[in-house]
């Protein structure tokens, strides 16, 4: 994963910091707000979301186009520095826009981070459709192939950490809500290289997807192909795919021993 994890101890938070972030997720929430509404939106008194939007206006943070308030371009470049920080992204990039091309589908890779999984590159084949995820997007982890390929080599009391934290929340009619189903999943997943998403977070769409390790035998993310049910069925979606992914995946993590 990244050359950070991200963990902090339990010291004290500093409540201006937490206004600043809740005001940055209300406007990514709202596409953009004025000072008015995100005073409701956050139940905050209008002068301390003015002073913070006003810090944030100064270090370019945040952009104002008439009255509205929206986040700038400037975590673009935090963004791309945060990628870059994941010791494999580059040789991954490169195999998911190669498995895109051969698949003719969408390719995505994904690492875990606070309990979730983040979107760190996808492609698109000739043939893929439109899906909702994309780079920094966060999802659970227990309803995408990507999500249980990464929990399958994880430590069982470090799952279960997880599952307290974000619950096993239902999608779809497909979604595991079970615990113990879920580990019975991630048992068979850990056993054959390869997780599968079959309807389990949007209707009509499915995924195989296969976990990355590294030498050491730390988990560094997963790879994934998803596409319409029309195309992927029967020993496409549960043998020529996970054939592909497994390969893919193992390229990944020769190449990364020399990283």
């Amino acid at each position: 994963m990244s050359k950070h994890d991200g963990t902090t101890g339990d010291g004290r938070r500093v409540k201006a910091v937490q206004t600043t972030n809740e005001i940055l997720e209300a406007l990514r929430e709202l596409d953009g707000a004025g000072v008015t509404e995100l005073a409701d939106h956050l139940d905050v008194a209008k002068a301390t979301v003015h002073s913070h939007l006003a810090t944030l206006v100064d270090n370019e943070f945040v952009v104002k186009r008439g009255e509205t308030y929206h986040i700038s371009l400037r975590f673009v470049d935090f963004g791309e520095y945060a990628k870059t920080n994941v010791d494999i992204y580059e040789i991954t990039r490169e195999e998911v826009d190669r498995l895109a091309e051969e698949t003719g589908e969408v390719a995505q890779f994904m690492v875990e981070e606070h309990g979730k999984g983040v979107y760190l590159h996808k492609a698109s084949g000739e043939n893929a459709i439109q899906t909702a995820s994309y780079t920094g997007n966060r999802k659970l982890l227990h309803c995408t192939a990507l999500g249980k390929a990464i929990l399958s080599q994880l430590p069982r009391e470090r799952v279960d950490e997880t599952i307290d934290e974000t619950g096993l929340p239902q999608r779809t009619e497909n979604t595991v809500t079970d615990r113990e189903k879920l580990f019975e999943e991630l048992g068979d997943i850990r056993e054959q290289k390869v997780a599968y998403d079959d309807e389990e977070i949007l209707q009509g769409l499915r995924c195989v997807a296969a976990p990355i390790e590294h030498s050491g035998g730390d988990i560094q993310g997963a790879i994934s192909v998803s596409g319409p049910t029309s195309r992927l069925k029967g020993e496409r979606f549960r043998e020529e795919l996970p054939e592909i992914v497994r390969g893919a995946a193992n390229v990944i993590e020769v190449n990364a021993t020399h990283v």
